[in-house]
């Protein structure tokens, strides 16, 4: 059951992601300049003011969230064995980020369209955000057993999540089970394509 605290913090993402869904929908349909925060706010039923207390700007609002957080990458991959070799790790904990994650990417769909249509929303932020993932995903790779130098580490990370996401956006796109495309993935991955 939920606390009070845990109900406010559900209400809130909840009431933030309406308010970007309605932001979204109003820049594909008329344009980055017709999702003024006033149209914005009156799609999402609220107040200017109240779209500042979830967003500092429309363009915040535009932008797509990560899809999985630093820390989720990094538990998920200090859970593996020690003695598993690190491709396998990566494989495995990619297949449980593909699997757990396509509801949230059929989610972000429109996001990722729109973000197609203007890349500048989502350059700098994605940039930061891949950066969290991949340091702190490289940090525990560069120490696994097998890996033999930096560069190594860091194909086995791109690698591995460019599998991982292709697999989901195809998945996506193709309506195929997630499942079957991220060994089909990997299997192209380990055969070096």
């Amino acid at each position: 059951m939920e606390s009070p605290q845990e109900r406010r913090e559900r209400r809130r993402r909840e009431k933030r992601q309406a308010i970007r869904r309605a932001a979204v929908r109003i820049a594909l349909d008329g344009g980055l300049e017709a999702a003024t925060v006033e149209v914005i706010s009156a799609a999402a039923d609220i107040s200017p003011r109240t779209f500042f207390n979830y967003f500092a700007s429309k363009e915040e609002a535009l932008i797509m969230e990560p899809v999985w957080q630093p820390e989720e990458v990094v538990e998920l991959l200090q859970a593996r064995p020690d003695d598993e070799p690190v491709f396998q790790s990566l494989k495995a904990v990619s297949k449980e980020l593909g699997v757990r994650k396509r509801p949230v990417w059929e989610e972000m769909q429109p996001f990722i369209e729109l973000h197609n249509r203007h890349p500048e929303l989502s350059a700098k932020v994605r940039a930061v955000d891949q950066s969290k993932v991949m340091e702190k995903t490289l940090d525990i790779v560069r120490r696994r057993p097998g890996v033999t130098s930096g560069l190594h580490a860091r194909l086995l990370v791109i690698g591995s999540f460019g599998a991982m996401i292709s697999a989901i956006q195809e998945s996506l796109d193709a309506g195929e089970p997630v499942e079957e495309l991220l060994d089909e993935a990997f299997t192209l991955l380990e055969r070096g394509l």
